[in-house]
């Protein structure tokens, strides 16, 4: 008997509009297996779901097909309508006939459309419904870091039931967040204080991670302190390391030969800036103030808000006269647009330039010299600080978290986001999370977006003390494999291991738990030992075929 499959089109609230989805309709229904076909415009909208579920019901649909948007967005919403409707979530296949075909090209691409929905139908047919299972899950959580970031997230966590351990290797948590307190006026030390006193949160301070092993939900941890080391259990690992600076006049070749000049000048940081904002003794009030930033790194939020944040303050305490020298100003933050134009109207001076100053000493003061674009002439200026340009580089340590951990990091050294856009927060190991200034240059809006999505992400995964997986979606053959460690070495996530089999063969084993399914392992093994359910060869050319028959 012929397996009834039901195919679902959409035209994505009108979006797609060079498919003349009547025609495709008509087509698309005289495919062998097709029971219905049905055309919406909302499918992943509550009321698509409702009649897609409705649907599959009545009709005694077996398979479903969805030709919409790409699967990567929302393949998962279709998976759960197919459980709700009673049906195992992986007798589904999807066409993508907006990003893979409508937004392509120009002009009709309804045949193509066809063509894909063929694909996807010849596919379906051979899937098969895969078993799960629910495996325990440790539901303790390590936070790794001592600032502003970590010591919010690990209050939330507990809020929402979470035991978490926060591990700082320095003596005292709190650590640099003079800036934060300067920028926003915070108050990081109530935010301490109550960490301290939680029941639900252990701090270990002056301690480092040694050893970790493990996998998602059972992570293994050696702890090094001054008393000696510890081993613990968690199910989830947070990274909220943050960030570092330095003065980019330390590394900028063309100011190295005025460094002798000028090494005994008024040359601050940001940071040391905010200290002499914050000290009501100041002998003398600076009359005369330079700021630098966007010519070593044009892409730092950091340097460009701290600048704008202190400039501003400057003004309104001293009424100095500020001058700030830059490439660009980049306001892409909330609220930065409206505080460059509150220092533009304090009388807060911008000067656009294409080179770095010039910086060398005059009596005894900072002779910044650069040539203004819109002016068209040299500027010159004498002023009492220097405010200098900082590049953000990753925290102390963060090349050897990642070789503990086994995650990447990307070309300037940040931890690497698993996908910016999708999964900006997670890392290519199922369970390790990076929140802030360890993935990146970011704001505080979207480092308080970080901790919000970890949170939930971790609550999600770890609350119930039980996660459910898929039972060998990724398997190797044992019969097949000879152990040649191709695939443990270029599994991103460390899912798969050596295990003895018969007493003394050792074969590789994927664990369904840590296993993110990406396909690397199936594509890349020699001996064609490992299966990808979904993807295996007889579907795969099932879908080519599904071509050359049109």
């Amino acid at each position: 008997m012929e397996t009834k499959i039901g195919v679902f089109l959409c035209n994505c609230g009108g979006a797609i509009k060079n498919i003349d989805f009547d025609a495709a309709v008509k087509k698309v229904a005289k495919f062998p297996g097709v029971t219905c076909v049905n055309l919406s415009s909302d499918l992943c909208l509550e009321e698509g779901k409702k009649k897609m579920i409705s649907c599959i019901k009545e009709e005694n649909i077996e398979r479903v097909v969805v030709a919409a948007c790409s699967p990567e967005f929302q393949e998962h919403i279709f998976r759960k309508v197919l459980e709700k409707a009673g049906l195992n979530d992986h007798l589904l296949s999807m066409a993508n006939i907006r990003e893979q075909c409508s937004w392509t090209h120009d002009g009709d691409v309804t045949e193509k459309a066809v063509e894909l929905v063929k694909m996807a139908v010849n596919r379906v047919r051979l899937l098969q419904p895969m078993e799960k299972k629910e495996l325990p899950v440790n539901r303790e959580v390590l936070v790794v870091g001592g600032g502003f970031s970590a010591s919010n997230t690990v209050l939330q966590l507990s809020r929402v039931g979470l035991r978490t351990t926060l591990l700082e290797k320095e003596a005292v948590l709190g650590a640099g967040t003079e800036e934060l307190e300067s920028f926003y006026g915070f108050d990081t030390g109530s935010m301490i204080s109550a960490v301290e006193v939680d029941k639900n949160i252990e701090v270990l301070t002056s301690a480092q991670m040694t050893e970790v092993g493990g996998k998602i939900g059972d992570f293994s941890v050696r702890i090094r302190q001054e008393g000696g080391e510890i081993l613990r259990k968690y199910g989830a690992i947070v990274l909220a390391t943050g960030h570092q600076t330095e003065l980019a006049l330390d590394s900028e070749p063309q100011l190295r030969a005025e460094d002798e000049a000028i090494s005994g000048l008024n040359i601050v940081s940001q940071e040391q800036f905010c200290c002499m904002l914050g000290n009501s003794g100041l002998e003398t009030e600076p009359k005369t103030i330079g700021f630098m930033f966007d010519f070593s790194d044009e892409n730092s939020r950091f340097t460009t808000l701290a600048t704008l944040n202190n400039a501003l303050a400057a003004k309104k305490k001293w009424g100095s006269e500020i001058y700030v020298f830059c490439k660009n100003v980049k306001v892409d933050s909330e609220g930065m647009e409206k505080l460059y134009r509150e220092a533009r109207d304090c009388g807060v001076v911008f000067l656009k330039s294409e080179a770095p100053p010039r910086i060398t000493a005059e009596n005894g003061r900072v002779k910044i010299e650069a040539k203004d674009v819109f002016l068209g002439e040299d500027v010159i200026l004498a002023c009492d600080v220097l405010v200098a340009e900082e590049l953000y580089l990753p925290a102390e340590g963060a090349e050897n978290l990642s070789y503990l951990l086994s995650i990447r990091r990307d070309s300037k050294g940040f931890f690497q986001d698993e996908n910016v856009h999708l999964y900006p927060v997670g890392s290519e190991k199922k369970g390790i999370f990076f929140i802030g200034g360890c993935r990146g240059d970011l704001d505080l809006g979207r480092v308080l977006t970080d901790i919000s999505s970890v949170v939930m992400k971790v609550h999600e995964l770890l609350s119930s003390g039980k996660i459910l997986v898929e039972l060998e979606r990724v398997k190797a053959d044992p019969q097949k494999c000879v152990a040649c460690l191709t695939c443990i070495r270029v599994c991103p996530h460390g899912a798969i291991q050596l295990v003895r089999v018969d007493g003394s063969k050792e074969v590789a084993e994927i664990s369904d738990l840590a296993c993110d399914a990406c396909g690397i392992c199936a594509a890349i093994c020699p001996a064609k030992a490992i299966k990808f359910q979904g993807y295996r060869d007889e579907e795969i050319l099932a879908q080519i075929e599904a071509i050359q028959e049109l």
